[in-house]
């Protein structure tokens, strides 16, 4: 009867033992994670008020310029400025949007502007010849898309179904929703492509790509005052990377978009 009482006293000791073990591994587990948890966000967030410095920085220098001052590079797009802060690497990128077409100035009633967007798409049809595009029916489209008195049905008839945006754009990624634009016309016409909200930004076609200037012509003696940019910074931190993408508006010295992703061709 004795040994009996030893064994099963010896069997419940042992079963605590075990369930202290088992409470105090999954406490450690727990606390881990915790601990990780808070390191990634901690990480994250200073990851984040850092590209917001270049963002902020960026967009002050850039207001700063008289209007009759050049861009501190050449062509549309700077070289990736690199920046120490902090333990983090960033990589910046400027890319002057008046060197590309403002997809909300189809709003306005202007038939040579709307011709010239339908003649950029006849270009890109040309050197994309797989790419199935209709420029004439994509024109339609997109003024619809943009017209607050049009909501076209044919988006509900759509699986998942949705509706027509009847406003400006806030990114020309939007384009993507519009019918007639499938992925592979979206990557065609991204590249030359932006969603200003001004209708009547001025492009800068001096300096835009070739294919817009056969497609809008270049204007001899006009000056356009760079106004909005897209900000583009890499921060790698702790291991990490972390990406923005902002539109700056350097006139109103204000960010128009900004977006905690790559930016897009």
């Amino acid at each position: 009867m004795y040994r009996r009482q030893r064994g099963v006293a010896l069997i419940t000791a042992l079963l605590v033992v075990a369930l202290a073990t088992i409470a105090a591994v999954s406490m450690a587990t727990r606390q881990h994670l915790d601990i990780r948890r808070t390191t990634n966000v901690f990480t994250h967030d200073q990851a984040y008020q850092l590209s917001l410095g270049a963002e902020a920085y960026a967009l002050r220098l850039l207001g700063e310029r008289d209007e009759d001052d050049e861009l501190p590079w050449e062509g549309c797009v700077s070289p990736a400025i690199p920046v120490y802060l902090e333990g983090a690497e960033l990589v910046v990128l400027l890319e002057d949007l008046h060197c590309r077409f403002n997809l909300n100035a189809l709003a306005r009633e202007d038939e040579e502007l709307r011709q010239g967007f339908v003649r950029l798409l006849e270009e890109i049809a040309r050197e994309t010849p797989d790419l199935r595009l209709d420029p004439e029916r994509l024109l339609v489209h997109l003024t619809d898309w943009l017209d607050p008195e049009t909501d076209d049905p044919a988006y509900r008839a759509l699986d998942p179904p949705y509706l027509s945006g009847n406003r400006s754009m806030l990114s020309p990624s939007e384009l993507r929703l519009v019918l007639g634009v499938t992925t592979p016309v979206w990557w065609a016409v991204a590249p030359y492509v932006t969603a200003l909200p001004e209708t009547t930004s001025i492009m800068n076609l001096h300096e835009a790509p070739e294919i817009l200037q056969r497609a809008f012509g270049t204007a001899e003696d006009t000056t356009v005052e760079s106004r909005y940019f897209r900000l583009a910074v890499r921060t790698e931190l702790a291991g990490r990377r972390f990406l923005l993408c902002s539109v700056l508006d350097t006139r109103e010295q204000r960010v128009v978009l900004r977006e905690q992703t790559a930016c897009g061709p």
